[in-house]
């Protein structure tokens, strides 16, 4: 790969916009997730996440995301060995740096953050994929839809029904769903070559979130990317040249800021979830 063998300058501008990409997608991504908090049976959560999942101009883009991932996650590390190169005996006389702990800690808060896309890449990314089994969401309107088209569609309702998964959204909603099916449920019902069905991430993401230990460890994976966020955004602007002794500062409380939100935006909805899902009924029992 020939961006490997780039001048270091290069290296760290190409790190800088990746980031500073990500930067837009992560805002993006936790607005979607506030849908989560909604009291309205997760139908504002299911139709973005449909929508991401269907339209071809998020699919294009999803591509760039992960490739964008995979750039600034191996230059990072290219970037940081060439760093422990440079330097490879340690001073024996320690001296006070000037160097951020936010600086200091980039490459392990780094590893942090791979550590939390895995996790939620096996959890979401996996299952959307098919590589990994997960709770899935039929909407009957396609289905009857289907059906009058022609298409072939298997349909025993009768042993859905009979396994107790019939699950109807609330008399509000404008459809009706099987929620909370298996993909050998869905053979069952629909017959092996049946396709449309989803995953249901709004059921997936409240059962993650109803394990304490699972939202102890979301919620420090992602202090650790608000940290990550921090000194990623400071360094960015200072790569790419942007900046100045009038508008550092404002840059500076920029980057905190922004920092704070992600980490404020993320870190709720676990919490949110259950402390109202889990422990408030739990006291009130």
């Amino acid at each position: 790969m020939k961006f490997l063998k780039f001048a270091s300058v290069t290296k760290k501008i190409t790190l800088a916009l990746m980031g500073l990409f990500l930067l837009v997608f992560l805002l993006l991504h936790g607005a979607i997730n506030l849908c989560l908090l909604r009291e309205d049976g997760g139908d504002w959560f299911r139709a973005a996440a449909h929508f991401m999942g269907t339209n071809w101009i998020v699919k294009v883009m999803e591509v760039v995301l992960m490739a964008a991932f995979a750039v600034h996650i191996i230059l990072a590390i290219i970037l940081q060995i060439q760093n422990w190169k440079a330097r490879p005996v340690r001073y024996r006389v320690r001296t006070k740096s000037k160097t951020s702990p936010g600086s200091k800690l980039m490459i392990y808060s780094g590893i942090m953050i791979l550590v939390f896309l895995c996790i939620h890449f096996m959890n979401f990314w996996f299952v959307k994929h098919g590589w990994v089994e997960g709770k899935y969401i039929v909407n009957i309107e396609e289905v009857q839809t289907a059906i009058k088209k022609g298409d072939t569609v298997q349909v025993d309702f009768q042993k859905l029904r009979a396994n107790g998964k019939l699950l109807q959204s609330k008399q509000s909603a404008d459809k009706t769903s099987f929620e909370n099916i298996s993909r050998e449920d869905i053979k069952t019902v629909f017959g092996d070559n049946f396709e449309l069905y989803e995953p249901d991430f709004y059921l997936m993401a409240k059962e993650l979130f109803h394990n304490k230990w699972y939202v102890i460890l979301y919620i420090v994976l992602i202090a650790a990317l608000g940290l990550h966020l921090n000194h990623a955004l400071q360094s960015a602007f200072q790569t790419l040249g942007l900046t100045h002794a009038k508008y550092t500062p404002f840059i500076k409380l920029f980057s905190t800021g922004y920092a704070l939100l992600i980490f404020g935006i993320f870190a709720i909805i676990p919490a949110w979830i259950y402390f109202f899902d889990v422990l408030l009924p739990y006291f009130k029992a």
